[in-house]
């Protein structure tokens, strides 16, 4: 009979710990020991910022803390972002670890939050812009001004006659997009007196990360005779189930190098499509050292001592000029 209280104290925390379960997912931390650290993705169906929360997770476990991923499922939109914080600053977490959607709106509005709990906060992938930059601790990932410049330098050596260059991207807003918008552009130095290099007027062309939108897109510009170049800042079409089927449509002109076609990206699905020569140039980012870095950084955050404010991680270059099938 006296084992009763104890054993309703441990119902009530189970009861607990499963709501908070259905608030944030089945990665919620469930009567464990260590500190709480977040992963603040963009989307948490996107298959990158699922590498990055493994990723830390990982590390975090190793070391005896906990890591979940918040930021909402399905289509990424900052509202949801900004709500998914506000959500997971009830549990008060250690650190957060946030790819950024849209800066303005964030700081306006659950980073006030943030910054008032004096939580330890790191950015990856897509960074603060500039007037919000003193909201975090430091950034982690790609270099996305230069991923964007060496975009277009692999499409310059492809074609190097100049022509006219289409931009695809995801969402206008997004501080790591842009980034890489403006690295394309100033590679290919569009309004440099003689320059052999022009805009397409429509540039860029936002799909808001719908791969089946971007793969419509994509077909058109493959089907405009002024487009001779067609740079992805992101991986949009090549993650659209016909992607494969309409490339293989316009294989001939690709080889020739009538138009080039380079992408951000090398997820597995990206790799594969590559090395069966249905794109001319994939550049990978790594995304599981974005994760664990993101980990490594918010703990010694939390331990009171400083990080480097930028950390470039590396990118990784597939590129061929020619995409003809090998016979068989």
């Amino acid at each position: 009979m006296g084992k009763k209280p104890e054993v309703l104290r441990h119902l009530v925390l189970l009861a607990a710990c499963l709501t908070l379960g259905a608030a944030l997912g089945t990665a919620a931390p469930c009567l464990a020991k260590g500190r709480l650290f977040v992963i603040v993705a963009k989307s948490e169906s996107d298959g990158n910022f699922i590498r990055v929360f493994d990723a830390a997770r990982a590390e975090a476990e190793a070391h005896g803390d906990r890591v979940i991923l918040t930021g909402g499922k399905g289509k990424a939109h900052f509202r949801i972002q900004d709500e998914a914080i506000r959500e997971v600053l009830r549990h008060h977490p250690d650190g957060l670890a946030v790819s950024v959607l849209h800066s303005s709106f964030l700081a306006e509005n659950s980073f006030k939050l943030v910054r008032a709990a004096g939580i330890p906060v790191v950015t990856f992938d897509s960074d603060f812009t500039a007037p919000y930059r003193s909201l975090r601790a430091g950034y982690i990932g790609t270099d996305n001004v230069e991923l964007g410049r060496e975009l277009a330098r692999q499409a310059q050596r492809l074609r190097p006659r100049g022509g006219m260059v289409a931009i695809m991207t995801g969402g206008l807003d997004d501080t790591n997009l842009n980034d890489r918008i403006q690295g394309v552009r100033e590679q290919f130095g569009f309004d440099k007196p003689g320059s052999a290099w022009t805009l397409l007027p429509q540039s860029p062309i936002p799909c808001r990360d719908n791969y089946v939108q971007a793969l419509n897109q994509l077909e058109a510009l493959l089907d405009d005779p002024a487009v001779d170049v067609i740079v992805s800042v992101g991986w949009w079409a090549q993650m659209a189930d016909g992607y494969a089927s309409l490339i293989r449509r316009y294989r001939r002109g690709l080889s020739r190098g009538e138009k080039v076609l380079v992408f951000a990206g090398a997820h597995a699905r990206q790799r594969e499509l590559f090395a069966k020569r249905l794109s001319h140039v994939n550049i990978g980012l790594d995304f599981e050292e974005m994760g664990r870095l993101a980990y490594r950084y918010l703990a010694t955050l939390a331990d009171g001592k400083a990080i480097p404010e930028v950390t470039y991680t590396p990118m990784m270059i597939f590129s061929q000029d020619c995409l003809y099938a090998p016979a068989r």
